[in-house]
């Protein structure tokens, strides 16, 4: 697998789609407009530390993207009792995402749903000695829809909750193996981000 070639065109794809979003959104005057900044929190015990950027593009409808980086599945590591082998080292791998979400209510607070496509590529480096080194890796594409709720501590700073179910289109490979292989999991997870309101252009 060409794991740069992969991850080159992911971002491609959530560039297009950021792009294309924001021309659409600058080509708008609302009345009411939504922006704000995010740190992720619980995607840190699937290794992921992420940020992310939300804004309205109608009176009721948002974008988010999303970008970062993956060290280590722990939950997973956790749940099998997989342990560290000293021949594999971790190396960053890319966490991207984007979504949109719809607020029936009131837009940028209180209740809302949420249709989101997730990209995670984990990367371990496998070596021995006198033989080169090979990647191993666990990818994992995962669109999903939820709910969620923001809880605001004042007019700026708020938590950012979500739910949510779909499904995890996985392809990994390790050593040992002569083929990459593939599956398609049942998908459930929790969202908890730390949030910022940005001001009103």
């Amino acid at each position: 697998m060409d794991v740069e070639l992969m991850t080159k065109k992911s971002l491609l794809i959530l560039g297009l789609i950021f792009t294309s979003m924001s021309q659409y959104t600058f080509s708008q005057k609302f009345k009411k407009d939504f922006k704000s900044i995010k740190f992720g929190v619980a995607p840190i015990f699937v290794g992921e530390m992420a940020v992310f950027y939300e804004k309205s593009f109608t009176k009721k409808t948002t974008f988010e993207l999303g970008a970062g980086i993956l060290t280590d599945n722990y939950i997973k590591n956790f749940l099998e009792e997989v342990l560290a082998v000293q021949a594999r080292k971790v190396v960053p791998g890319p966490s991207l995402s984007a979504s949109i979400r719809y607020y029936p209510r009131n837009l940028g607070r209180d209740f809302y749903f949420i249709t989101e496509l997730k990209y995670r590529l984990y990367l371990k480096k496998f070596s021995q000695i006198g033989s080169p080194s090979t990647t191993e890796y666990d990818q994992r594409i995962i669109p999903r829809f939820g709910v969620g709720y923001h809880i605001y501590f004042d007019e700026k700073f708020f938590l950012d909750l979500s739910a949510n179910v779909g499904f995890s289109l996985n392809k990994s490979y390790e050593i040992g193996l002569l083929y990459p292989a593939k599956q398609v999991k049942l998908h459930f997870g929790v969202g908890l981000k730390f949030s910022y309101q940005l001001k009103k252009d």
